[in-house]
């Protein structure tokens, strides 16, 4: 019991405290394993951890893993004071500042690949474009659609093909960019006027959203050249895809009068609802692996909850399945890879009165952290 009080004692001084960064990374080192005798809080109170949690420190955005456990996202240049581009090394979470575009003042990062490849966008003068980077050549601007002035990349494939979004007269097109400068505006739906892609599988299939006669679609831009429309669920009117797997298995959220619904959808079976927590009306899936674990985002009884989905056991609140800080609630899970490693938001609730919906690619809440399957 004085082991137990002690722990609680610090995690109540934890916020405010000038070591406050190194004092959190100790407590989820207490938290997620047995040390000197003293059991995890989760363990204490006789629930069984299946992910042990690392914080990730210094994030203001984290938005990408790759199958390695690297992640990608923003932080603060402690040099400059100005968000930067940023990874983190699966070795011990190190941190990386990139830099930016020659010319320019901020960069950010949203995908990676298993080779360290990262993309994202940066600014140069007058304008926001998309970029690759890799650790030989640094920064490299990507081609835009003729006629084009900005863009953002949302993600890079094990091929370092890029996928995002490029704007210009015609205005907001989805766009694919390959090696040797090969660049294709991937087009709308029928009766649509824009098109923004959020994720490219390794065969080159696009997934994202585009206007069409009848309102947002989500879609799937296949390899073939082929644009599929893959609907809503049922009563809704508009709908938005996360991510693709290398299977072509596409999660995201439809929404409606009902509110809004995390989907599956397959080639075979079409557009599945992944339901939502107890309480909740309301949830979107944001990330999927090969296996077709799919995680994100859902209301419940006691407010927004990260998920995990699979075929066998449905939809499940992260909370109640990893070793966590006291008083950190996981709100949002982005990322899953092919390890079961989960990238997530969470918020101290010691912290914040009321809870607030992270937006895609937001500055984060409290702390990121990478939760790493026992």
């Amino acid at each position: 019991m004085r082991h137990r009080n002690e722990f609680m004692t610090i995690m109540r001084r934890l916020p405010g405290t000038k070591q406050e960064s190194v004092n959190r990374f100790s407590v989820v080192t207490v938290g997620v394993a047995v040390i000197s005798g003293l059991l995890s809080w989760q363990h204490a109170c006789g629930q069984n951890a299946l992910y042990t949690a690392s914080e990730i420190q210094g994030a203001e955005i984290v938005c990408q893993l790759n199958n390695l456990g690297d992640v990608a996202g923003r932080a603060v240049d402690p040099a400059t004071g100005e968000g930067r581009a940023a990874t983190w090394n699966h070795a011990g979470l190190r941190r990386l500042i990139l830099g930016r575009l020659a010319g320019g003042d901020y960069s950010s990062a949203s995908g990676i690949n298993d080779a360290g490849k990262i993309t994202g966008a940066s600014n140069v003068t007058g304008a926001i474009l998309p970029y690759l980077w890799t650790r030989g050549n640094g920064f490299q601007r990507i081609r835009l659609p003729s006629g084009d002035t900005c863009g953002q990349a949302s993600a890079v494939n094990r091929n370092g093909h890029v996928t995002g979004y490029s704007s210009g007269p015609n205005g907001k097109r989805a766009f694919l960019w390959r090696h040797g400068n090969d660049v294709r505006d991937l087009g709308v739906l029928e009766g649509g006027n824009y098109s923004s892609a959020s994720d490219v599988n390794d065969a080159d299939d696009v997934v994202g959203i585009s206007g069409s006669a009848i309102g947002d679609r989500a879609v799937l831009w296949a390899s073939t050249g082929e644009i599929i429309d893959l609907g809503t669920l049922p009563g809704d009117t508009s709908s938005e895809a996360s991510a693709l797997n290398i299977n072509g298995t596409v999660i995201g959220y439809s929404k409606g009068s009902q509110g809004m619904r995390a989907f599956l959808w397959t080639a075979s079976s079409g557009m599945q609802p992944l339901g939502v927590l107890p309480g909740g009306d309301s949830s979107r899936a944001l990330g999927i692996n090969d296996a077709g674990v799919i995680v994100g985002t859902s209301a419940s009884s006691s407010g927004d909850r990260a998920f995990i989905w699979t075929s066998t056991t449905g939809i499940r609140d992260l909370n109640t399945e990893a070793s966590l800080p006291f008083g950190v609630v996981l709100v949002e899970a982005r990322a899953i890879n092919s390890r079961g490693q989960i990238l997530v938001l969470g918020m101290n609730m010691h912290e914040h009165g009321a809870e607030e919906e992270p937006a895609p690619c937001a500055p984060a809440p409290s702390s990121s952290f990478l939760l790493t399957p026992q």
